[in-house]
């Protein structure tokens, strides 16, 4: 038995869960494709969820955790798509994070389940998710929930070429689940030249068409 594996022995159950029944998508999401959000503090997704339904929808920052528990946007999005938001995973919490999605996950029914998650990670920092095994933990915890993920890169690089050291360990964790670049705002030099423009949003959106239900 695995060390990550002993620590969900130890501790789930023990830490309250950080994502709550928030995670159970609202009546609203109901008849929309739900994305549910996850990674470490930091890691950009609050500034995906604005990029995806319009600038404000959720919170963002950087540092310390922004989302407290899961929180469900896009009610009144002209999108057919609802996205959760979750607090960052920290590195002394993970497994017991992890513990609890797994379980929230297998108490969910049909029209309450997210039908696919984002495993988002910062390209730029290249951060643990959320600490050691987190990755493979969280795929394994999606896999027995029967919830496909794509995993998204943010503040990366464009192309299939870049960030190739992150995208193998990913690929030797997740197999052959879709992993896409994105950059949800350009990044600008001091002279106001762009030196990573916006991009992958449309590449996300192609890539996790075939989890969501047809519309």
């Amino acid at each position: 038995m695995g060390i990550l594996s002993r620590a969900w022995g130890v501790l789930r159950g023990a830490i309250p869960g950080l994502f709550r029944s928030g995670v159970a998508a609202p009546d609203w999401a109901a008849r929309r494709a739900r994305i549910l959000l996850l990674g470490p503090t930091g890691a950009g997704k609050s500034a995906l969820v604005n990029a995806i339904l319009g600038e404000d929808t959720a919170e963002s920052g950087s540092g310390a955790p922004v989302t407290a528990g899961a929180r469900w946007h896009g009610r009144g999005s002209a999108l057919p798509v609802a996205l959760c938001d979750t607090r960052g995973l920290e590195t002394g919490e993970s497994a017991a994070q992890v513990a609890r999605l797994e379980a929230l996950l297998a108490s969910l029914g049909p029209s309450r389940r997210p039908h696919l998650a984002w495993l988002v990670m910062n390209a730029e920092t290249g951060r643990a998710f959320g600490g050691p095994g987190t990755l493979g933990a969280l795929a394994e915890a999606l896999r027995q929930a029967g919830i496909p993920c794509v995993v998204v890169l943010t503040h990366a690089e464009p192309g299939p070429d870049a960030h190739a050291a992150l995208r193998a360990r990913i690929a030797n964790t997740m197999g052959d689940a879709p992993v896409v670049a994105v950059n949800t705002r350009p990044l600008r030099g001091a002279d106001g030249t762009v030196l990573l423009p916006a991009h992958g949003l449309e590449q996300l959106w192609e890539a996790s068409q075939p989890f969501l239900p047809a519309r």
